[in-house]
């Protein structure tokens, strides 16, 4: 019996582990509801990849899984827990979910999956393809009488796959489910400040190179882009090179450089999957309609993403400044520093076939290029303190004929960008802080704030607070401009929501990352005040009527569970000189009421090395053994 349950067991991993290949996870936060079969989630823990929570309404039941898999070394990777019907996590954050018992509503499950997150039913009979698809799920299948299905990604959740956001060079998402931090979703600790960050199909990637769960942070896998070297042990994040492209996503791949040449990865794996060829030191990277277009110092390439071939090219001196809209790219080129006339080219994205070209002595100082709709914005920006040398240039996409100029002062303390932000039908800017910075004996602040420009005309169409300024660019969601100490105004109604729980990092690129219904910053050395550090994803407020977490305190029922320990009658009560619990007692207070001695003096001490630790120590750190 025992043998036929083992295969049994095996079995229906094999088919768990299909299903999760089949989503493309690779690693992330598993749920298996009921806890009658432990094998599939045992197993599937060994590879390191996978945290698995295992529930179930039977209390006792749950305290025979836990010590079964104390057991078998395993707690900690699988752990157990009773759960009476609502799963214990906030919306879109589990990847997988196992039912083996129907205890937990189907639409509580939907809740708690991430978009493109999978149910697997391992005996269909519990439920049906009716049922799920009436609760949204989508990808119904069914193989061996089990049921597997998928959530779908929501149509107002946005991705952020280039550095500014997308390959338009527009740092503007189309999320409209990112709003002002409400709650946490997640944070990772970091050892050092970490700067880009890119996001697709819900995984995000930092610096160079982390992947990491966009939804619960988990890690993924870790690629060094200086040595080359995926999943090694010794990883230490690598910080971006400012001389070189910064890597790219899509929901298959991710483009980065590595060692200096232009590869792609399994954007799920890590595993890299082709190297393009004919590059050189790599200034601009975009990926735009499966279309790979990289630029170095002597040319602009297109490749094909799937093959890795090259599509067409054009020798340009100096190429940069890349971006692409619809079957549009365009490129600056020139070397101004040997005397050289910049010239700004549109490209055919198909077969790089010219479509206009201009000259302009703006062109020689423009930072980034942007492209919505059928107009481009030339960025020029000082990069400095300076309040001068920035402005925008608007032209038309399609013959390259100017619009009109405005030069403003960028509303940044530092590295100060002119940016255009195309939203809602108009251009937005950041303007204000500090004027005639060159001008010391003059030098004033003036109120940052954002404007609407018309974009035909450059006309000033509403002007709103921002509240304060950073050292960050800009970037903006349909409701909202994100800028400063994550200053949001509403550009529907000018109200300015300041929150205050961290700051992002000095980027050029971007400081805040609105994607996936979440605003992510990255690591930062930042010490302006106490603040939220790490890798941080921050939610909106829950869209959940009557959410506990916003009901009066007196309001809040905060459930106990009694466990099976009980109180030792004749413990002593702790004494005022004691600490008997982690930060002294059930307050977490971290305080005494003792005064403490009046003077310092060893008590008492102990070696705490092993004796194989001491004898590595006299031998400089090498121990010979003879054990075979």
């Amino acid at each position: 019996m025992k043998v036929m349950y083992l295969l049994l067991s095996l079995a229906t991993f094999g088919l768990f582990l299909t299903v999760a290949k089949s989503a493309d996870l690779h690693g992330g936060l598993v749920v298996q509801i009921g806890a009658d079969e432990l094998e599939t989630p045992i197993k599937m823990c060994e590879s390191g990849r996978y945290l698995i929570h295992v529930v179930d309404s039977d209390s006792a039941l749950i305290l025979k899984t836990q010590q079964i898999l104390q057991d078998r070394a395993r707690y900690g990777l699988v752990w157990a827990e009773a759960v009476q019907g609502r799963l214990p996590y906030s919306e879109n954050v589990v990847n997988l979910i196992r039912v083996t018992k129907p205890q937990i509503v189907i639409d509580e499950i939907l809740r708690v999956l991430t978009p493109r997150g999978q149910v697997f039913f391992p005996e269909g009979k519990v439920t049906s393809a009716e049922i799920l698809e009436a609760a949204g799920f989508e990808a119904i299948s069914e193989k061996d009488g089990a049921l597997t299905a998928t959530k779908p990604w929501p149509k107002e959740m946005d991705e952020w796959t280039h550095p500014r956001h997308d390959a338009n060079g527009n740092a503007v998402s189309t999320d409209t489910i990112v709003g002002p931090p409400d709650r946490v979703r997640w944070v990772a600790g970091a050892t050092s400040e970490v700067e880009g960050l890119v996001t697709a199909s819900g995984r995000n990637f930092y610096g160079g190179l982390l992947a990491r769960d966009s939804f619960n942070g988990l890690r993924l896998w870790h690629h060094d882009l200086g040595r080359g070297i995926t999943n090694g042990t010794d990883f230490k994040l690598p910080n971006l090179s400012a001389n070189l492209a910064r890597p790219v996503a899509s929901d298959n791949y991710l483009f980065a450089i590595s060692k200096g040449k232009l590869v792609s990865f399994n954007a799920a794996t890590g595993e890299m999957i082709r190297t393009f060829d004919g590059l050189a030191q790599v200034k601009d990277l975009i990926y735009h309609r499966s279309t790979v277009i990289a630029t170095d110092a002597t040319a602009i390439r297109a490749y094909s993403a799937q093959t890795g071939l090259e599509i067409w090219k054009h020798e340009f001196a100096e190429a940069r400044n890349v971006a692409a809209i619809n079957e549009i790219v365009t490129v600056i080129h020139g070397r101004p520093n040997r005397g050289e006339t910049s010239k700004a080219t549109a490209l055919d994205l198909y077969t790089g076939k010219p479509k206009w070209e201009k000259a302009d002595s703006y062109l020689d100082k423009v930072y980034r290029t942007v492209m919505f709709g059928d107009q481009i914005a030339y960025e020029v920006s000082s990069l400095n303190d300076n309040d001068k040398g920035n402005a925008i240039h608007i032209v038309a996409s399609e013959t390259g004929a100017a619009a009109w100029d405005k030069a403003f002062p960028p509303g940044m303390n530092h590295n100060r960008q002119a940016r255009a932000m195309f939203l809602n039908d108009d251009i937005w800017i950041l303007h204000g802080a500090k004027l005639n910075y060159d001008d010391k004996a003059n030098t004033k602040r003036v109120p940052v704030e954002v404007s609407a420009l018309d974009p035909l005309t450059g006309a000033t169409k509403k002007t709103h607070s921002a509240g304060m300024t950073h050292c960050f660019p800009p970037v903006a969601t349909p409701k909202f401009v994100i800028a400063g100490e994550l200053d949001m105004t509403d550009v529907a109604t000018g109200d300015t929501v300041a929150n205050r729980i961290t700051k992002a990092n000095c980027s050029r690129e971007n400081g805040w990352v609105p994607a996936n219904g979440l605003i992510y910053t990255t690591p930062k050395h930042c010490t302006c005040w106490p603040m939220l550090r790490g890798f941080v994803a921050m939610a909106p407020v829950s869209q959940m009527e009557n959410h506990p977490a916003h009901r009066p305190i007196e309001q809040i029922d905060f459930s106990v569970v009694k466990g099976p320990a009980s109180a030792d009658p004749a413990a002593p009560a702790p004494g005022a000189q004691d600490w008997p619990l982690y930060r002294n007692d059930h307050l977490r207070s971290g305080s005494s009421a003792s005064a403490g001695p009046g003077s310092l003096e060893q008590k008492w001490g102990t070696v705490v090395a092993s004796s194989l630790e001491m004898e590595a120590a006299k031998a400089g750190g090498t121990v010979r053994s003879n054990i075979a």
